[in-house]
Formats: structure tokens, C-alpha cells, sequence
């Protein structure tokens, strides 16, 4: 009634272990410009940590309007994004797809990859017939996102 005793033999080693650490990955994939579009300012902050961590260099938007308007003025200066990261969905503004083709107006170029919080094959499909450089599902990791931005990149 008061609990159980285990005993438990392990055989001596005739020897010490050397005991190898991994080496820790690195992150650090790349360099360049990227725009950040969510209305979540949570998630816009926790991706610009993610940004700084991999050495990109970024600006962060509220919604499609303010994406379109930052996009509008690098480009007019012979600047335009290395790539363009956006939420679909935006509450009360101008949401990922819709921003997306807006931006295809101004830069044919544009390379675009969407972020959502559903993970479904035909939902990817049908972002990247759209012209979606890629699809990354929320909640990603830094590695998600390096390697993301790599794969569009060709870095």
C-alpha cells in the first residue's frame, strides 16, 4: 500500500564512452530582401525574429494595401523584394490571394509564397497553379521558413 521498489542492473562498461555531441545545423541560408504580409502581430513579430535569424533583411505588413504600397516603393526605385511572404487570410484588409494578384500587375516577377494555417494537398495545388512560388503552413519553424525562402530563392 505504499508503492513499488524496482531494482534495476546494468552491465559495467569495460570502458569510458566518448560521447560525441552532434553538431548543432545551421540556419543561416541566405541574404535578401523579403515582405512579410499578416494581421496578426504576433505571428509579423515572431517571423521578423525568424527573418533577422537567417540574415534577411525585411519590412511587415498589416495587410494587402500596406504590402502594395511597400512593394510599390522598392520597385519604383529599381529594388522590388527578393520575396514576398503572405497570410491568406486578413481580417478587415486585403487578404493573400487577392494582394497577390495585385502585385502580379505591377511586377510580373513577383515571387510570392503563401502561409496558411491549412494543410492540404489540393489547397497547395491550387496556390501554386496560381503562381504561388511556394506554400508554407503555419505554425512553421525557422528551418521551415529558411528553407522555404531558399528553395524560391535558388539559394
Amino acid at each position: 500500500g505504499v508503492g513499488t521498489a524496482f531494482t534495476v542492473y546494468l552491465p559495467k562498461a569495460g570502458q569510458p564512452v566518448e560521447v560525441q555531441a552532434r553538431k548543432a545545423p545551421s540556419i543561416r541560408f541566405g541574404t535578401g530582401r523579403v515582405l512579410f504580409m499578416d494581421d496578426d502581430s504576433k505571428i509579423s513579430a515572431l517571423t521578423g525574429t525568424m527573418l533577422t535569424s537567417l540574415d534577411y533583411k525585411f519590412d511587415l505588413a498589416k495587410n494587402g494595401e500596406e504590402a502594395i504600397q511597400f512593394y510599390k516603393r522598392y520597385l519604383n526605385i529599381g529594388r522590388p523584394y527578393d520575396a514576398v511572404i503572405m497570410d491568406l487570410t486578413i481580417m478587415g484588409g486585403m487578404g493573400g490571394e487577392e494582394t497577390f494578384k495585385a502585385l502580379r500587375e505591377l511586377d510580373p516577377q513577383v515571387c510570392a509564397i503563401v502561409t496558411s494555417g491549412y494543410d492540404n494537398d489540393d489547397m497547395r495545388r491550387q496556390y501554386l497553379d496560381l503562381g504561388f512560388c511556394d506554400y508554407l503552413t503555419k505554425p512553421y519553424r525557422v528551418g521551415d521558413l529558411g528553407k522555404s525562402l531558399r528553395s524560391v530563392l535558388g539559394k
